[in-house]
């Protein structure tokens, strides 16, 4: 059994060709070890959890921040397989999902964890999860993996939403219940019932794509692979390209609260935009070459991402 590395990782690590290597079957270690470094080893999601901010990735680690992104301390999970994905429908309730089939959850805003999987899947790869509320929520991966939840994650259920077995990258939520599943070959599914449901996009660009930022009820911009940017108007019926001349992975996107988009991904390039997506401009921050797994705002008006660097907290530059 094979899964590609990039999408599992959601990073550009020398394999954006989606290098092919194997899994070891084994049973994974109960749980993770405490290391001193984990809030600056591989991190590949984050997610806020109340005031807190809640970070998950290599080996099992979750790191959590009390002081939004300045310092971190580690909690110990019951696994020490790759987390790829972690989401929180309150300031305690959050998933996390990962190689292994692994999906974690705590009640306790990340402080603590159980396993919710059997511990028997071995060939998932999870690369996204989401949740709308405490109990209802999806977990998206590769080759069109599939599964949801209405009971806070005692039971999960598998679906197939879509004909092909792409791998399926990053689910975000809009307002109401629409939802935006993205991934390989310009894979986009839309919800509009939050995700009873779903329709196919059919999108002018077939490479991979990583992110999604909803705006409102209509507009929704998607980014990927080589700098390509695709903005929607009417819920994925139509689509315009904005590219940016700027060929690098994207592999996430914001939206803050004065409306500003920002897109980041591989080698630390950042692309921001104040007119909802129809111009971008490029930014990249002095001595910040590192790969970005994923990025969100903090309250004080800055960013913290996550990515090969581990989390890192950057000042924002003024969106002209």
């Amino acid at each position: 059994m094979a899964h590609r590395l990039f999408a599992a990782l959601r990073l550009s690590l020398g394999a954006i060709a989606l290098t092919a290597v194997s899994v070891i079957l084994l049973a994974a270690p109960e749980f993770s070890e405490p290391a001193a470094l984990a809030a600056k080893s591989l991190l590949l999601d984050i997610s806020r959890a109340g005031n807190n901010l809640v970070a998950v990735g290599n080996r099992g680690h979750v790191v959590v921040s009390t002081d939004e992104g300045i310092t971190w301390s580690q909690s110990v999970t019951p696994t020490r397989a790759m987390l790829t994905g972690v989401s929180f429908a309150n300031a305690t309730h959050g998933w996390a999902v990962g190689h292994d089939g692994v999906i974690i959850a705590t009640t306790d805003g990340g402080r603590t964890w159980t396993r919710q999987d059997d511990s028997q899947d071995m060939e998932t790869v999870f690369l996204d999860v989401h949740f709308r509320d405490a109990n209802h929520g999806f977990a998206v991966g590769a080759y069109g993996r599939f599964v949801e939840t209405a009971d806070g994650g005692r039971l999960w259920t598998a679906r197939k939403v879509a004909d092909s077995d792409f791998h399926f990258n990053r689910l975000t939520g809009g307002p109401g219940g629409l939802l935006y599943l993205v991934g390989e070959a310009g894979t986009v599914l839309v919800s509009r019932d939050a995700g009873r449901t779903w329709d196919v996009s059919e999108m002018p660009y077939e490479g991979s794509l990583f992110a999604a930022v909803p705006l409102d009820e209509h507009n929704v911009v998607v980014a990927g692979l080589r700098g390509h940017i695709l903005t929607s108007s009417d819920q994925g019926g139509s689509w315009t390209d904005h590219s940016s001349e700027t060929k690098v992975l994207i592999s996430s996107g914001i939206r803050l609260e004065n409306g500003a988009i920002i897109f980041a991904g591989q080698g630390g390039n950042f692309f921001l935009s104040s007119d909802s997506g129809e111009t971008f401009n490029h930014w990249q921050p002095a001595d910040f070459a590192t790969s970005i797994a994923e990025i969100i705002a903090t309250s004080d008006g800055a960013i913290v991402t996550v990515g090969e660097a581990g989390a890192v907290k950057l000042t924002l530059p003024v969106i002209p």
